[in-house]
């Protein structure tokens, strides 16, 4: 498939398959769902998906209602929490690098805020996360218990 965004090209046969999940229903079953992430040759992540009428990718027409397929933008963060929820470790590792083991210490909840931060902080941020494959929300974590702590 292949789609414009926002003057944007989203292309699964020119960008490279990540992982995929199904929830393994029959395509006959109208809550059938196949999602895949894609990352393009800028380094641009991507969800293409599709199912049937009773799944998130329904669209209505007229009267009825159909099975439907779309792609949607995501951001690294968004695409490796999609990742870390429907592949294997194996898999997540491979594209976002290694992950921190858990410590006794850790938060056990996590809470999604949406957080405008300087352009250059933020590129410094990517920067040291795909350095040291630290996950840029740990790194936001630290850095806020450490400011608490002061």
């Amino acid at each position: 498939m292949r789609k414009i965004i926002d003057g944007r090209t989203y292309n699964t046969e020119t960008s490279k398959l990540i992982g995929d999940w199904s929830n393994e229903r029959s395509n006959r079953d109208f809550s059938h769902c196949y999602q895949a992430l894609y990352r393009n040759t800028k380094g641009a992540y991507f969800l293409h998906g599709y199912g049937g009428p009773m799944s998130e990718y329904a669209r209505h027409i007229g009267n009825e209602t159909h099975g439907g397929e779309t792609i949607n933008p995501m951001t690294a963060e968004d695409a490796q929490a999609w990742a870390e929820k429907h592949l294997f470790a194996e898999t997540v590792e491979a594209e976002f690098g290694a992950q921190e083991e858990a410590a006794p210490s850790d938060l056990t909840t996590r809470e999604r805020v949406n957080m405008v931060i300087d352009s250059e902080l933020m590129a410094k941020l990517r920067k040291y996360s795909s350095e040291t494959g630290v996950p840029m929300s740990r790194i936001m974590d630290k850095a806020i218990i450490k400011f608490f702590e002061a």
